[in-house]
């Protein structure tokens, strides 16, 4: 059974309030480089196969999609290889 998982997804362009509503169970954030990040916690792979369906119904670009370490979900960050201490 799937566990509940955090995600980061990002589409191209910014969503004003209406497209926004379309994802009531994520929260949504207009980045400066043009993208728009939608994150949140999703209870299955069901789920997230939903809301992807829903990206491409809307006619939003997807730019990618992210499941987050639970450790590291508090921040709404993800390690990424320049994050990491390489000495």
């Amino acid at each position: 059974m799937d566990k509940p998982t955090i995600y980061q997804i990002k589409v191209k362009g910014h969503l004003d309030d209406t497209l926004a509503g379309w994802f009531e169970d994520m929260t949504v954030s207009n980045l400066e480089e043009g993208v728009a990040l939608l994150s949140g916690r999703l209870p299955d792979q069901a789920a997230l196969q939903g809301t992807l369906n829903r990206i491409s119904n809307l006619g939003l670009t997807l730019v990618s999609v992210n499941a987050v370490p639970e450790e590291d979900g508090t921040n709404g960050r993800t390690q990424s290889h320049e994050d990491e201490d390489n000495s």
